[in-house]
């Protein structure tokens, strides 16, 4: 008996087989791999960049304050000489000649945000009205490889390599 052509049923593909899933879920696996190691490459880049970037505010801070002449603090009359500290986990924008013989009342703390970076550079004092300063150099490492040099001429010009 011959069956009518309509009643004739091809075999047809109803699904995947086992090795295009696992040949996809592979690809898959090796983008996000590659997506994954190129986004924390970009983070620590950022954060780096982020530490880099408080450090010189803050100096162009400091500077800014001894330029203008200002006094905080009870008591405090005409201006006083400003500068960054940079402690273990913290840095300090200080009024005074030396971090030791500053007005601790009036000190601004910013702890340090990215514990990957170090900052490495002695206390870096600008004079009253003249933001003059002893030549100083602050470097900025990341563990990734990044390094900054940040300089400070003596006449107060703040200057950093990317």
């Amino acid at each position: 008996m011959v069956l009518p052509r309509t009643y004739i049923h091809k075999r047809s593909s109803r699904g995947f087989t086992l090795i295009e899933i696992l040949v996809v879920m592979g690809l898959f696996v090796i983008l996000a791999g590659f997506g994954l190691f190129v986004s924390m490459d970009s983070f620590r880049g950022y954060m780096f960049r982020n530490e880099r970037d408080v450090v010189i505010s803050l100096l162009q801070k400091a500077r800014s304050q001894a330029i203008n002449n200002m006094c905080f603090g009870g008591g405090c009359t005409g201006g006083k000489a400003h500068g960054v500290h940079f402690g273990p986990g913290q840095y300090v924008v200080f009024q005074g000649l030396s971090y030791v013989s500053r007005d601790s009342a009036v000190d601004e703390v910013t702890p340090v945000e990215n514990n990957a970076s170090s900052v490495v550079g002695s206390d870096v004092i600008f004079s009253p009205l003249a933001a003059t300063t002893s030549s100083a150099t602050v470097t900025v490492s990341g563990t990734d490889g990044h390094t900054s040099i940040i300089s400070i001429a003596t006449e107060g010009q703040i200057t950093w390599t990317h």
